[in-house]
């Protein structure tokens, strides 16, 4: 370095402002954009600040910014062992991941859900400090240097140092690190076989691995209001003269006035530039080691989210590894790339032949795809994860791209199907992609079909078409009263049972080859919405035959009367046409019930039933607020006291009847074979056998297997009008 370059400035420049060159000087040789700075420059500007300095008897010289003038503490970031969160890590993995923790950026608690949105996941308003001379005793340790914005946090962990040495009770503050880490589970917990990243070691309450803060950094001086130094100066004869200048004796400011004069004015210059030189080239390298790692970083995430084949990303990578860019130049070198592997590969590329594929769709086999490609073609709901799929035109396509039997000789071709395989390519194939589809809208129409018995009626699962037997217990009847020393007097039991048998029931549907090559579409989709509303029309006809059975009195019972009987049913049965009064009439009937033990049920009517005819008639009873055909102003009395609903299998004008909610007491139950309420399609698919072979037909038999019956006549009225 050449010395004394620069011209010397007057006694009362430098009397006047004796830091202002030396701050000067430190930006300038900090400013990331200095690089073009001429050495004389430099130079000069440091002889200038260091004679200042030495007429004024200003304060040791410290960089603006740098390391020298910030608060540090020595630190344990981790240590070997189980942490609270239950990973361990070895001393070993700790040692290997030395380097990573140089430079580490510390900030004030882990990032919250809302950081983890952000660019970079961490806000600059909660970062506190990097670590420096990391090293490994008994754990992870490192000096935290502050910020100069980080005062704050610096004086609470000093505080809390203070706190511990001198027994006083403190808050559990200390260091928690956020690691990227590769592990292996163990018992009650994880191995960490290696630490691939360190993000950060933040300050936070009851840290989790045992980082602590040790002590307070002895190369520092923390008094508020002085510039601070690293005490390897002390040695120095001007720096010894200052130290002891800060005691205020006359004394020293002698001795500090011989140590200037024992020394020449260029030397001191000479020896102050030179210190200033050194920190700021040790600055600049800082600053050049936290940009190249930052480019790293950059590097890392940019081809991680570019979508260029693996080549492309190695070519890259191999361009800008290991160097200092900015974003740009690395956006502008990737949209490069691009460019070229889409000029290499563009004359290959088919075009317009549909939408991008979408992600859910990779996986599907070929008879997948079909299958969805069938349940569009009978309308049936599709995810949209699969509305890329084409529409088939007809069920001609289908048949064909299922068995590739262009030429319709009834013997499948697996070279010209969608299935590749000859052993899965036979004329079942379409048979049961067919069935699924239909049996799926079979279940969807069947389900949109008025069922008007769904109310009042209790559903069951039966397994087999063996007689169902539903047993009742009677009732008992109040407890008798047990006088002293008296036996307790026994209460006989017994039982009833009612009973019915499922039945089968169903046909075949036959789809020939005719109506294959004809492209019978629209009469071939709507065979299972014919299939589902007859299904719905057999069971409805079934339990409407529950109360038309003998001539209107309902089904025969286990006591052999019939459901609706007076005499013997708790004059659950009148003759009177609808009418306000004669619902009153039912209404207090089912409220007067009593069980086998003749205790009173209380039982509320809910439903009325009624034929078509009588449909309006029950609205109007029900739904006027005075009494309906009469002059009078009197409240209608049942009015909103029942449910209408509308039976359109009764063909009998006049009878209605009224039943309480089988949540109070279960009349009727309807039971399914295996639980399945809907029809089922089942399908033939032998291509050698059946219909398939003798009739060039696919067929499929279409089954419904129920039962039911009146399991009580309590909770109903019924009028057999005549």
């Amino acid at each position: 370095m050449v010395r004394g370059s620069g011209q010397r400035r007057g006694d009362s420049d430098g009397a006047e402002n004796p830091e202002s060159s030396a701050e000067q000087t430190a930006v300038g040789l900090l400013e990331p954009n200095a690089g073009n700075t001429s050495a004389e420059v430099r130079e000069s500007n440091a002889s200038d600040a260091a004679i200042a300095i030495l007429e004024a008897n200003a304060e040791p010289i410290a960089i603006v910014g740098a390391e020298t003038d910030r608060p540090a503490l020595d630190v344990t970031i981790i240590r070997p062992g189980r942490s609270a969160n239950g990973y361990v890590y070895s001393e070993a993995t700790l040692r290997q991941s030395l380097s990573l923790w140089e430079g580490a950026a510390a900030f004030v608690d882990h990032p919250t859900a809302l950081d983890l949105t952000r660019a970079g996941q961490r806000s600059l308003r909660d970062l506190v400090g990097v670590y420096r001379d990391a090293r490994f005793e008994s754990g992870i340790r490192a000096t935290l240097v502050f910020y100069p914005t980080a005062r704050w946090a610096y004086d609470l962990a000093a505080a809390a140092i203070a706190d511990r040495l001198a027994g006083r009770p403190g808050a559990d503050v200390g260091i928690s690190a956020d690691l990227r880490v590769r592990r292996r589970r163990i018992d009650n917990g994880w191995a960490v076989e290696e630490i691939s990243q360190v993000v950060s070691a933040d300050l936070v309450f009851q840290p989790s691995a045992g980082g602590t803060f040790d002590r307070v950094h002895e190369a520092r001086s923390n008094a508020p209001g002085h510039a601070t130094r690293r005490t390897d100066m002390a040695s120095e004869p001007r720096a010894m003269a200052v130290a002891e200048r800060d005691e205020g004796s006359d004394d020293a400011n002698e001795e500090h006035k011989e140590t200037i004069q024992g020394t020449t004015r260029a030397d001191d210059v000479a020896a102050t530039a030179e210190a200033i030189g050194t920190r700021a080239d040790a600055a600049m390298a800082s600053i050049a080691e936290t940009r190249r790692r930052a480019s790293g970083e950059l590097l890392k995430l940019a081809l991680g989210a570019s979508e260029l084949p693996e080549p492309a990303r190695a070519f890259v990578r191999s361009e800008f590894e290991g160097q200092v860019f900015e974003a740009d130049d690395l956006d502008r070198r990737m949209d490069s790339v691009r460019q070229m592997l889409g000029a290499v590969f563009s004359p290959n590329v088919v075009r317009g032949a549909g939408s991008r594929r979408s992600d859910a769709e990779v996986g599907l086999g070929p008879l997948e795809r079909m299958q969805i490609a069938l349940d569009r073609l009978f309308d049936l709901p599709i995810p949209d994860a699969h509305s890329a799929i084409p529409r088939l035109s007809g069920i001609r396509e289908a048949y064909i791209a299922l068995t590739g039997d262009s030429l319709f000789t009834g013997r499948p071709n697996w070279e010209n199907a969608v299935v590749r395989e000859a052993n899965e390519v036979t004329t079942s194939v379409l048979a049961n992609a067919l069935a699924n589809a239909m049996t799926k809208r079979i279940v969807m129409d069947y389900r949109a079909q008025p069922r008007w018995w769904d109310a009042i009626v209790v559903k069951t699962a039966i397994g087999d078409f063996k007689q169902q037997q539903r047993i009742h217990l009677n009732d008992f009847a109040a407890l008798a009263t047990v006088a002293e020393n008296a036996a307790y007097t026994n209460l006989a039991w017994g039982d009833t049972r009612e009973t019915y048998t499922p039945s089968k029931r169903g046909n075949m549907v036959v789809v020939t080859l005719e109506s294959i090559v004809n492209d019978d579409t629209h009469a071939i989709t709507r065979i299972p919405r014919k299939l589902a509303a007859a299904g719905v029309a057999t069971i409805n006809e079934f339990v409407a035959g529950l109360f038309t059975a003998n001539a209107g009195a309902g089904s025969t019972m286990a006591d052999t009367f019939s459901v609706f009987d007076a005499a013997n049913h708790q004059s659950n049965a009148g003759t009177t046409a609808l009418s306000t009064t004669t619902i009153q009439t039912a209404l207090v009937t089912l409220l007067k019930m009593t069980n086998a033990a003749s205790k009173r049920l209380g039982l509320t009517g809910r439903y009325l039933l009624t034929p078509p005819d009588l449909y309006f008639t029950a609205r109007t009873i029900l739904e006027s607020v005075n009494l309906p055909g009469v002059n009078t102003n009197d409240v209608n009395p049942v009015r909103g006291s029942l449910t209408p609903i509308s039976v359109p299998n009764w063909t009998d004008t006049n009878n209605w009847y009224v039943l309480a909610d089988p949540g109070q007491i279960e009349m009727i139950e309807i039971g399914f074979l295996n639980g399945r309420e809907e029809p089922e399609l089942i399908v033939q698919d032998q291509p050698s056998q059946g219909s398939v072979f003798t009739n060039d037909a696919l067929s499929w038999k279409v089954r419904h297997v129920f039962g039911g019956g009146w399991l009580d006549y309590r909770g109903a009225y019924g009028a057999i009008v005549a």
